[in-house]
């Protein structure tokens, strides 16, 4: 139809230039026709709307996946050759009678991910780039060319993948001598000047003798010890170390012998850290009498081995073991005071002012018994002015259940009588938990002040709970407080990452926990991690992602050196801080040989299969194959910008030589 119309269109031209006035003739007439035909052509394109319809026919052909291993393990020699050259006849041969078969084959070289780090070898990242790459319901199969020491915190995503993977094992020994610390095991976190317990795991392949092992601060050696490999390959020696500043402190762990035969020697190495803190957090009690009360809560704080206790005893003066000391150096080391009054106790006017200097930086204060006036800006209550006490129980409110510490109804029932005073609450406290009398006054009183915490026990004698249950909830309720009100915010919203120490290549997991002020966990973050290197610039940011009641992040293929890292929310202004280090040491040193086993599994968990040297000759591969298929390929010229740019060049063109010609 649409032929039709323009073979109309062209005779319509052709005749309103049969005769003009005046008359053209040759070329002049031809053009004027042209110009005048398109411009009627196009116009009927423009209202008719016509398609160009196309079908290509085509051959789709299945492919075939080569994953090289490029990671540094791959240059281990055993003799004059390197893994990658044991394992390059399977990949000519294979890579061959695949082709032969008709696939299309790619090849892909992979060690951290795609063409990346080669200090780490991690196969899920380089399939996933793979799929980003290429529609993976076309691959038929993978050939898996790798010594098989893969990285992989899991290997579900391989599998799921549903393509059959084939690995090779070639006939590649290694028999030289090899000295190697293949771990080490100790704390993350110690405490200055105490001794902190460091296991080593060494193993030797081919050599019996003696060797030395050593530890180094600071290249400076603090501890060495001699070893023998005579009647066994491995070995597990302890060593005790301190240090004695604080901070991230990096240690080096060396195992060395008289022979220079050893082809290997970055295995003998490994690098550690561990977070140094000041001391254990010490616990200040205060007391105008060494009674039951404090005997009873010394013992709850000797349970946690984190925690260290000093008693004062504040008669006239401040005494600790009978010598007079001053409030001033003693709070220096102090995360929380415990105050308790049985009438007596009082402070100085010096002595007030640093408990509350205390408190504005965040310090808590646990004050049980009667009211201390000197003290009554930053506590929840104050006293009615009773000098006597009197005994009842007590029991918690609505408001308690907010606080896991006193999440105690259940044995609530188990807590005797104790010896209460009166006192008046403030409008901003909260109240915990109230006395069992008439005018249900109350017990337990908590309030903020600035940047810290103060809980109230207006009460004495809780001690004898202790006597009266025997599932120890006296202790864990003492140990729940003391870690509630000694908790900085900053310890709600807390990141650490899962080693101190991290080998280059090696992924940092960082893994953040956040609680508000009732311990409950936040779920609405927004969190960010900054991760600064030694000079403070800026080498990686992200957000974190929540999982659970925790926000995750990984953060990956850093050079080596020490880094500190800062996450923090912008909503709720939390912050926190930490640091790792990354070391120079290289972790495919260690990956000696290759991994049958892991080869084996992965093969055979995707339909795979694991070739030897002897299966390489009587390789074959299934035909591919080949399906025909027709691509539809459609254009709807009518849509083309440039067809409403012809049409304004013919139009103008032929009214201008119109007008040149005399036509107008």
């Amino acid at each position: 139809m649409i032929f039709l119309l323009i073979v109309l269109a062209v005779i319509l031209g052709s005749y309103f230039y049969k005769n003009t006035v005046p008359q053209l003739y040759g070329w002049r007439k031809k053009l004027l026709i042209v110009l005048r035909c398109a411009a009627l052509i196009v116009i009927l394109i423009l209202l008719l709307n016509p398609v160009l319809f196309f079908v290509k026919h085509t051959i789709n052909r299945p492919k075939v996946i080569m994953l090289n291993d490029i990671s540094d393990s791959m240059n281990q020699e055993s003799g004059n050759i390197n893994k990658t050259d044991a394992i390059q006849t399977f990949r000519e041969t294979m890579e061959t009678e695949i082709r032969s078969r008709k696939y299309d084959v790619a090849n892909y070289d992979f060690a951290g991910e795609l063409g990346k780090s080669t200090a780490s070898t991690r196969l899920t990242p380089a399939l996933q780039e793979i799929s980003l790459k290429q529609n993976m319901e076309d691959v038929q199969a993978i050939f898996l060319f790798s010594d098989g020491w893969l990285k992989d915190e899991s290997l579900d995503t391989i599998i799921e993948l549903n393509i059959p993977i084939y690995t090779v094992i070639p006939d590649f020994k290694i028999n030289n001598f090899d000295l190697e610390i293949t771990s080490l095991r100790y704390n993350k976190t110690a405490y200055r000047n105490e001794l902190t317990p460091i296991e080593v795991n060494l193993s030797s392949t081919d050599f019996n003798g003696s060797a030395r092992v050593e530890i180094f601060i600071d290249n400076k050696q603090i501890k060495a010890k001699k070893i023998e490999f005579r009647y066994t390959n491995f070995l597990q020696e302890f060593f005790e170390i301190s240090f004695n500043e604080t901070g991230m402190r990096p240690f080096k762990v060396v195992v060395s012998s008289d022979s220079t035969n050893e082809k290997n020697p970055a295995n003998n190495k490994y690098t550690g850290a561990i977070q140094v803190l000041r001391e254990r957090s010490r616990i200040t009690i205060i007391s105008d009498k060494s009674g039951w009360d404090v005997k009873f809560i010394i013992d709850a704080i000797q349970q946690n081995p984190r925690w260290q206790h000093s008693f004062l005893l504040k008669e006239d003066t401040l005494k600790k073991q009978r010598q007079k000391i001053s409030l001033k150096d003693e709070i220096q080391e102090t995360i929380m005071l415990i105050l308790l009054n049985n009438n007596s106790l009082q402070f100085t006017p010096s002595e007030v002012k640093i408990i509350k200097n205390f408190v504005k930086q965040g310090g808590g204060i646990f004050l049980m018994g009667k009211p201390l006036e000197e003290i009554s800006e930053i506590l929840p209550a104050v006293d009615y002015g009773f000098r006597t006490t009197f005994e009842s129980t007590f029991s918690f409110t609505d408001e308690s259940k907010k606080y896991e510490t006193f999440n105690l109804e259940k044995i609530q029932s188990n807590i005797p009588p104790i010896n209460y005073y009166f006192v008046k609450p403030k409008l901003q406290s909260k109240i915990l938990a109230k006395i069992e009398n008439e005018e249900r006054s109350p017990a337990i009183l908590f309030m903020n002040y600035e940047k810290g915490k103060v809980l109230q026990l207006a009460f004495l004698n809780l001690w004898k709970w202790q006597l009266w249950e025997k599932d120890n909830k006296y202790n864990q309720f003492i140990t729940n407080i003391i870690s509630w009100l000694s908790r900085e915010s900053s310890e709600r919203f807390f990141a650490r990452t899962n080693k101190t120490s991290y080998f280059s290549g090696e992924k940092i997991a960082v893994n953040l926990t956040a609680y508000d002020e009732t311990l409950s966990p936040i779920y609405d973050l927004n969190a960010k991690i900054t991760v600064f290197d030694e000079n403070r610039n800026n080498v990686f940011e992200e957000f974190l992602l929540a999982k659970d009641d925790v926000y995750q992040c990984e953060v990956g293929f850093l050079p080596s050196g020490n880094y500190s890292f800062q996450v923090r929310d912008k909503r709720t202004g939390l912050e926190t801080t930490g640091e790792f280090i990354v070391t120079a040491d290289d972790p495919e040193s260690r990956d000696r040989g290759f991994n049958a086993s892991l080869l084996a599994f992965i093969s055979d968990q995707t339909n795979g299969k694991l070739f030897y040297p002897e299966d390489i000759t009587e390789f074959e591969f299934p035909e591919a194959q080949l399906k025909p298929f027709n691509t539809s390929i459609e254009i709807p010229i009518y849509k083309k910008w440039y067809l409403i740019a012809l049409f304004l060049l013919v139009f103008c063109l032929e009214l201008f030589f119109r007008k040149r010609w005399g036509l107008l």
